[in-house]
């Protein structure tokens, strides 16, 4: 079976670099027509492409500074022994799969001052027995004083932001670390979150989301998908614009929660509504790159599906919710995300909306006059963007994701299908008002990542 995974994916990735090749290969072959057809339909396109590209531009030229920006703070960050207990929360619903090598992947943390608290949200699998007997296995190991606190709690089903303000309950932590069930963690991850912590002025970090299973089409997808986003979360901690802590990987100081509140419980991205109640609260959001968290992404279509309409109809709730944080006057709001962040995320709704009309007018448009130049220069673009980012991910298999660059384009109208479903879904659940209740997918497990080339796999001193 994984023979034919890896044969299908070279198949597509030969097709995808022949079609590639030969819309370059018609800028030599076919000099363009000179046309102005649909002069109104081409000024839209313009218009798009062009404030998108304008904020990817600004990104890429902001975001190495980053790491210069981190090691200074680094460098003036309190003094001394940094050390704060912390509580890895970890709800659970159907987990059976996932969750105990979830769990042995934080009991192998370098950071040693640490309780783990599951909380299993009404599980009907066999997630409840198993778990109960690995705590048990785990409990009657003779005294060892590296051995960590595990908490666990069965509760009847609520959803997940309650099972996370359970765990939030039932912990003793300063810093509150919560992940998903399907996660792996570095032995470094728990550590360098803490590490972000030593400024005072953040209240919250998010950690360093990476696909763990990729040796499927859909992953490797997906992979280069997080690639692209989390990179840019480097410019977002710059300015403070973080909006989504993910739930796979977020770090708090336990007051944050004293202030704004619990997770939400009618929100169906109780993560997002979060992370937005912190900015509008004023706090600092930091973005921990050297938090790493692997996840498992979905291995199926549907699954995609179903996890991405979460995603998009949790968003325009939460923004619906909190519609005043937009262009928001007040001196405690960060004006770079309620004025630019912000708007330009519906922004780019609204753009993927006429997605369809736009990507087809252009093809049919570029035949017709034999012009792909405008083709030709995204596939520059997109490959320049993907091969900075992936030299600035060490732990990436460099080879196999630079040979990916120059179809990154072609594989990215994948997710723009999948993006394009959940929006129409969207709007039109919103517009029904009809509600959506969680939604998962069949998991096969993510196996615990050992330390790679170029990665410590202790944590960085403290």
């Amino acid at each position: 079976m994984k023979s034919l995974t890896r044969n299908y994916k070279a198949l597509v990735y030969i097709g995808l670099y022949c079609f590639t090749a030969l819309l370059i290969a018609s800028l030599f072959l076919w000099g363009p027509n000179e046309r102005n057809d649909f002069p109104l339909l081409r000024l839209m396109i313009v218009g798009f492409a062009t404030v998108l590209l304008t904020k990817y531009s600004v990104y890429m030229a902001l975001s190495p500074w980053y790491d210069v920006v981190e090691r200074y703070r680094a460098k003036h960050a309190r003094r001394g022994v940094y050390q704060p207990f912390v509580s890895v929360i970890i709800p659970a619903w159907n987990e059976e799969v996932g969750l105990i090598n979830t769990v042995k992947s934080i009991l192998k943390s370098a950071y040693r001052n640490v309780e783990i608290v599951v909380v299993n949200d009404g599980s009907t699998d066999d997630s409840d027995q198993l778990f109960r007997d690995f705590l048990a296995s785990y409990e009657a190991i003779p005294d060892n004083p590296n051995k960590l606190r595990i908490v666990y709690r069965y509760k009847e089903n609520g959803g997940k932001g309650l099972a996370l303000n359970k765990g939030i309950e039932l912990s003793r932590g300063e810093i509150i670390v919560s992940i998903d069930a399907d996660c792996a963690l570095l032995p470094s991850t728990i550590g360098n979150f803490v590490r972000h912590f030593k400024d005072p002025r953040v209240m919250a970090a998010v950690g360093n989301v990476k696909i763990g299973n990729t040796e499927h089409f859909l992953g490797m997808l997906q992979n280069l998908e997080f690639l692209f986003s989390f990179y840019f979360k480097k410019t977002d901690s710059l300015f403070n614009t973080i909006y989504i802590i993910g739930g796979a990987a977020g770090a708090f100081r336990r007051e944050v929660f004293d202030k704004i509140g619990p997770y939400s419980n009618t929100n169906i991205t109780e993560d997002i509504d979060l992370s937005v109640r912190i900015q509008e609260a004023g706090m600092r959001i930091a973005y921990a790159a050297d938090a790493i968290v692997y996840t498992e992404g979905a291995g199926e279509l549907g699954g995609l599906m179903k996890q991405r309409l979460r995603w998009k109809r949790g968003r325009f709730q939460t923004f619906w919710e909190h519609r005043r944080l937009f262009f928001s006057r007040l001196s405690r709001h960060n004006k770079f995300l309620t004025w630019g962040v912000l708007p330009l995320a519906l922004f780019g709704d609204i753009q993927l909306f006429f997605e369809v009309l736009f990507l087809a007018f252009l093809y049919v448009y570029s035949m017709l006059t034999h012009d792909f130049s405008s083709f030709v220069s995204g596939i520059i673009v997109v490959s320049l963007i993907f091969a900075i980012q992936i030299f600035d991910d060490p732990r990436s298999t460099k080879l196999s994701l630079y040979l990916l660059a120059p179809i990154g384009w072609l594989l990215f109208y994948v997710t723009t299908v999948v993006e394009y479903r959940a929006l129409i879904s969207s709007l039109r659940g919103i517009l029904s008002g009809k509600k959506l209740r969680w939604q998962r997918w069949e998991r096969a497990g993510l196996r615990i990542p050992s330390a790679r080339k170029g990665s410590p796999s202790s944590v960085t001193p403290l």
